[in-house]
């Protein structure tokens, strides 16, 4: 130690570039909260994605006094009802091909579709065209009532349902995967399987 120097023996020397003890533990601190921070942010980010990914949206229609809800998803547009040029031989639930957006698809009643009584979608009525991977196709119903949002899976349709006793409105259980709840956003409403529908509906 040299002579002039003030500081005692027991003081530790601070070298050219050294950072000061405290400095360097409030810069570790400092990180750490920044860390912490970051991770509740991050945590609440991905609580949002889960909460808004649990919600389900629906295209709901009304076939007479029934309503049902389509998949958004699949979708692709409302239009007006127009006329169909019936097809020969074809099932009781296809009105026959119309002209969608300048395609041919095949116009399938919804309401006899799953076997339910009565004269079928109104004249006034709207066309549903789906997202369908073969042959186009669209869907005749009564009304369109709107966009439906809930918070949660549908109700199941549960294993007691028979396709050979159909629930209420005639409706063969095969083309239903389940119910939205009477709480729901627009009232209750029996959600399709629309693949199923196609199948039993077109063979």
């Amino acid at each position: 130690m040299n002579e002039g120097d003030p500081r005692g023996p027991g003081t530790v020397r601070e070298s050219a570039g050294m950072m000061p003890i405290r400095t360097a533990n409030e810069t570790a601190e400092r990180a750490r909260a920044l860390r912490a921070a970051r991770t509740e942010a991050l945590a609440r980010r991905g609580l949002g994605r889960a909460e808004a990914g649990a919600r389900r949206t629906y295209l709901v229609c009304a076939c007479g006094a029934e309503r049902y809800g389509l998949p958004l998803a699949e979708a692709a547009g409302v239009l007006p009802m127009r006329p169909c040029t019936p097809v020969p031989g074809a099932v009781p639930a296809l009105l026959g091909l119309a002209a969608v957006s300048g395609r041919i698809v095949s116009v399938l009643d919804l309401a006899r579709a799953l076997g339910r009584p009565g004269p079928g979608a109104a004249p006034g009525g709207h066309l549903v065209a789906l997202r369908t991977g073969t042959v186009p196709v669209a869907l005749a119903v009564d009304r369109v009532i709107g966009v439906v949002e809930i918070d949660a899976e549908p109700a199941s349709a549960g294993p007691e349902a028979d396709p050979s006793h159909p629930p209420s409105g005639g409706m063969g259980a095969a083309a239903v995967s389940g119910y939205a709840p009477a709480g729901s956003e627009g009232g209750d409403f029996v959600v399709l399987d629309l693949p199923r529908l196609l199948r039993r509906a077109l063979p």
